[in-house]
């Protein structure tokens, strides 16, 4: 090895240790692996294919690479980006060669047209590096210009470590998909920044932790209960996300169902409030083991996942009966809208399972929104032009078909179940709302009962699914048994879709 070899090579060395050792001493203590053990766990082979500005502030022996690790490398065999935080560096802080690092990464992902990976372990900026900066180009706030730029173009997945506040929050909330370690936090100031401002104590847990952005903001997708969890769970998610939003997922090898398509009628109970858990039916028609849940802790009226069907990716948006009835709210509204979004940038399929009783009414629902946010879900099944297949499982009233892409929507196909129901209401609302004056005035209660009875069935005939078959509502009744079948030939049917949209920059709903 030659001198000036040998010189670089010792360099690289010494950067390859990270921070000093009471940044490595913080981070035995927490818990939590040293970056470049951290990124062992992701990449084929557990390498990086090539790192960029390793030599970074190297005139700062206790700032290796300024705090942050970038470059590129595979997953399963497809090439993206990556930028790691080095918590043993100033606590992952972001100083100004930091900050530039990632804004290059994001520059190189859109360039050649490959995903970004996130992972994200930062006490946020600092302070008296950035704050003359933090608005120039290439300083820190324009790395959320680039996520904005880059969103639905090229996939961003997010993996959050520790606590991060303020700008260091708003990286994970821009990814397309976030994984959040159980213990992990996130929020727009930390702590003391609250009570300074507002006078309110509180905790990282209490104000951002993963936990609660799982549940209830909605703003976490995966949590993880460990750091190898938390790469097995990234790395599934890549198998489904194309490079770019100009590619397709490629196919899988195919697997049968895990439980037998010919199970399906017996999954549906008959009586249409029964609940009973969609993902036993999803289960009967996606391939064994591909089931990817998107928001497990949100809003589970609804649920929404990657599967494959026959090898292909499929985006599943289901309502699930046992959850709240199936029906629609204001958050799931959100979810709906928001998968539904991310499966359309990135020519991800559409299949909707349809057993709801519509969006929910009431005070608390109308102040939250409803309305505002129903239109979101609405507007982004109407927008998508990626393959949509609709399949009314049981109940379907209201404008919750609307959502969940019904005959109005403009599917490529809508498939019923015997078990279907297609109405304004459900008979009891409906009976009420037309016949109340004309069943109250009934004195003797059997006459009113047996007028109720005659009213319902009446009611009830006229949304007979075997009805709006003939009516050519829907476009085909199947057997339960014959239902992943028919998914798989219509996803193939139309894998190559074009839709015809009206010129126009955008649309104003979301």
């Amino acid at each position: 090895m030659g001198a000036r070899e040998e010189r670089l090579n010792n360099e690289i060395e010494r950067v390859h240790r990270g921070g000093p050792p009471r940044g490595h001493e913080k981070l035995a203590e927490s818990g939590r692996l040293f970056v470049r053990d951290r990124l062992r766990l992701f990449f084929d082979g557990g390498v990086t294919d090539a790192e960029v500005g390793t030599m970074a502030r190297n005139f700062e022996a206790e700032l290796a690479a300024d705090g942050v690790v970038t470059g590129s490398a595979h997953i399963d065999g497809q090439s993206l980006f990556f930028t790691a935080s080095d918590y043993s560096v100033k606590a992952g802080s972001i100083g100004r060669y930091h900050g530039e690092k990632l804004i290059r990464a994001q520059e190189a992902a859109i360039r050649a047209k490959r995903p970004i990976l996130y992972l994200v372990d930062s006490s946020g900026a600092r302070i008296d590096e950035t704050a003359g900066h933090h608005v120039d180009k290439k300083g820190g706030g324009q790395l959320f210009y680039y996520h904005s730029i880059m969103s639905g173009f090229v996939p961003q997945v997010g993996v959050l470590y520790g606590t991060c506040f303020a700008g260091t929050a708003y990286t994970p909330v821009f990814c397309d998909l976030l994984v959040a370690m159980d213990d992990a936090a996130m929020a727009i100031a930390s702590p003391r920044m609250v009570e300074m401002a507002i006078g309110q104590k509180t905790t990282p847990a209490e104000l951002g932790g993963a936990k609660m952005h799982a549940e209830v903001s909605g703003s976490v997708d995966f949590l993880a209960g460990s750091e190898e969890e938390a790469a097995q769970i990234v790395r599934r998610i890549f198998e489904f996300l194309p490079a770019s939003c100009e590619e397709k997922t490629p196919l899988r090898e195919a697997r049968p169902p895990a439980t037998d398509p010919a199970a399906i009628d017996d999954i549906i109970p008959p009586d249409p409030n029964r609940p009973y858990p969609i993902k036993k039916l999803v289960d009967a028609v996606v391939d064994e083991g591909s089931f990817l849940e998107v928001k497990a802790h949100f809003a589970k009226e609804l649920v929404v996942g990657f599967a494959r069907i026959e090898g292909m990716a499929v985006g599943i948006v289901a309502n699930d009966p046992s959850q709240k009835g199936g029906t629609l709210f204001p958050d799931s509204s959100d979810k709906g809208a928001e998968f539904v979004w991310l499966c359309d940038a990135y020519n991800i399929p559409l299949v909707y399972l349809v057993d709801t009783p519509g969006f929910m009414v009431g005070t608390a629902v109308e102040r939250a929104g409803i309305l505002r946010r129903g239109r979101k879900f609405i507007f982004a099944t109407s927008s998508a032009t990626v393959p949509r297949i609709c399949v009314i499982v049981r109940k379907s009233y209201g404008a919750g078909i609307y959502a969940m892409s019904g005959p109005a929507y403009d599917p490529d196909v809508t498939l019923a179940l015997p078990s279907a129901e297609i109405a304004v209401m459900g008979p009891e609302a409906a009976i009420n709302a037309v016949y109340l004056n004309r069943l109250t005035a009934i004195e003797d209660p059997e006459e009113r009962k047996a007028v109720t009875g005659r009213l319902r069935n009446e009611y009830r005939e006229s949304y007979d699914i075997y009805r709006l078959a003939g009516e050519m509502v829907v476009d085909e009744l199947v057997l339960p048994s014959d239902l992943r079948r028919q998914l798989a030939h219509y996803l193939d049917l139309y894998k190559d879709k074009e839709v015809p949209r009206p010129t126009r920059r955008h649309g104003t709903i979301i």
